[in-house]
């Protein structure tokens, strides 16, 4: 039986939140396929994550090396290969981040599997998994089939898959050695750069007001923040907005600026033009206010006004206080 590892990414000693993502689709693919998914976990003094991992997943393989501490490409290749090369035939579940899109390939050759990064959904034909990807910059949804292999590697994009507590008894958790060997390591980390930060976080936000080219000048911002303020959200913004230097690059959404994941995202004279649609993760209720009504962004909306943003607006808002009383 083919079995289904998912691989733990964490960061400061912190489970990153797209690996409960990840053993989500684990457990998907698991309950297509047959079997349980392990996760398997590298790092140094993972006992608290190993524990936290185990009550959601059946199994947990758990690696601790100071090597493993901070992310190495090189090191966790070499860790992972002789693992992995144990256990065939196998799927790989990997969350879609820089980081492990510097492993996946790396890893994909050195352990003979086939590869597919950025998938939002898996089907099953025969016996057989194929993924669900997008293709020329998100136009295309493709169902993509893997090479003749007994082994294949695949990474997720954030958001795709909920998680949910499985409410099931916890795992066992099981301690195997560093397989890193004597070779030379020439990779080495030196620090970790945090991303530049502001004051709003709109990457955690559930409800977001994003504005783009179409809503007018500076002046205007003020009338947009007090919606968002109204709707207990946080103001972002296209890239055009960025680029006039209205705001900065850290309210920016898109596949230049930064993914989000909100349950509701009001776009406010937007087009929607796909690099901006591909920083919106997930399912959130798009609502679109534009005055062309050829707007892509109503594609993707479930609910759009056409309308000039200056009269919608202060109504919406006006709107907004009346039901919160």
């Amino acid at each position: 039986m083919t079995q289904i590892f998912v691989l733990a990414e964490h960061r400061h000693g912190q489970l990153r939140d797209a690996t409960w993502e990840a053993i989500t689709a684990g457990r998907e693919l698991a309950g297509k396929l047959g079997g349980e998914p392990t996760c398997l976990l590298l790092g140094h003094n993972v006992d608290s994550m190993a524990d936290a991992l185990a009550k959601e997943c059946p199994k947990v393989l758990a690696v601790n090396d100071p090597w493993l501490e901070h992310f190495n490409s090189e090191v966790f290749v070499r860790a992972l290969v002789p693992i992995l090369k144990g256990r065939k035939p196998f799927i790989l579940v990997m969350c879609n981040s820089n980081s492990i899109l510097d492993l996946a390939a790396y890893l994909s050759v050195d352990v003979d599997a086939a590869l597919a990064t950025d998938c939002f959904g898996f089907e099953v034909a025969n016996g057989k998994l194929m993924a669900l990807r997008q293709m020329y910059s998100y136009k295309v949804n493709a169902l993509v089939s893997f090479k003749d292999t007994e082994n294949i590697v695949v990474t997720l994009r954030g958001g795709a898959f909920s998680f949910a507590p499985s409410g099931e008894p916890a795992g066992t958790v099981e301690t195997i050695p560093c397989p890193l060997g004597d070779e030379p390591i020439r990779k080495r980390f030196l620090n970790f750069v945090e991303a530049e930060k502001g004051d709003v976080d709109i990457a955690s936000a559930d409800i977001i007001v994003s504005v783009g080219r179409g809503i007018g000048d500076a002046e205007d911002l003020e009338m947009f923040q007090s919606l968002a303020d109204a709707m207990g959200g946080v103001l972002a913004c296209s890239r055009p907005i960025v680029d006039k230097g209205l705001l900065p690059k850290y309210q920016q959404v898109g596949t230049s600026g930064v993914e989000v994941k909100p349950k509701v995202y009001l776009a406010l004279g937007i087009s929607g033009a796909f690099q901006h649609l591909g920083g919106i993760k997930g399912n959130p209720l798009i609502v679109a206010v534009n005055k062309d009504p050829r707007a892509p962004i109503f594609r993707a909306a479930q609910y759009g006004i056409v309308g000039n943003l200056m009269d919608v607006v202060p109504a919406l808002e006006e709107k907004i206080k009346e039901l919160k009383g």
